[in-house]
């Protein structure tokens, strides 16, 4: 017999899809929304305490495992109207936040490319002015200083564009499989 994961004996497993089933138990449907927030029902944020929730599992659930989102309430009449409000606002919070982490990972690369043109620059003056006589302290100090600064920037342009990227990749991910997470209702 296999022996279950961590995340295999936490969350139930839809025997018909195989997707990893994290349930939510809701009092309300208006549950599913953030309290403070007084906009339009259509344009609400979901609770924060949820998303929350829903990351701390997503941690857990490995990240090539599909997700089903099983909503259970505690109510006595169904809503098609309010189930669909809440599938409109849960696709539309993880679309904003993929767009953020898309914004995010475009800044990571182009603050990198000016890294690296910066790093280019202050490496080529380094080359240029490195056969002038070195006769002063200063002129030595100055040469180094290009040399050094061209460096530290060279790193901090790799180091942003081959390792702090990675989490805005996987972030991505996450976002992507919430997105293409089945959201169903249960009542009680």
């Amino acid at each position: 017999m296999k022996k279950k994961t961590k995340y295999e004996s936490l969350y139930r497993k839809n025997p018909d899809t195989g997707r990893v089933i994290i349930d939510i138990a809701l009092e309300d449907y208006l549950d599913f929304f953030h309290v403070w927030d007084n906009s339009v029902l259509r344009k609400r944020d979901i609770h924060s305490e949820l998303v929350q929730f829903l990351d701390l599992c997503s941690e857990d659930i490995p990240l090539r495992k599909d997700l089903e989102i099983v909503f259970t309430l505690n109510i006595d009449e169904r809503s098609e109207e309010k189930e669909e409000m809440i599938r409109v606002s849960y696709k539309n919070y993880f679309n904003s936040i993929k767009r953020l982490e898309h914004r995010k990972t475009k800044r990571f690369v182009k603050n990198s490319i000016t890294l690296l043109l910066i790093a280019l620059i202050l490496l080529t003056l380094y080359g240029l002015l490195n056969d002038i006589n070195q006769s002063s302290l200063l002129s030595r100090v100055f040469l180094e200083s290009l040399l050094i600064g061209g460096w530290v920037f060279t790193w901090e342009a790799v180091h942003l564009l081959f390792i702090d990227i990675i989490e805005p990749f996987r972030r991505r991910k996450e976002i992507e499989r919430f997105l293409e997470a089945d959201l169903s209702f249960r009542y009680l």
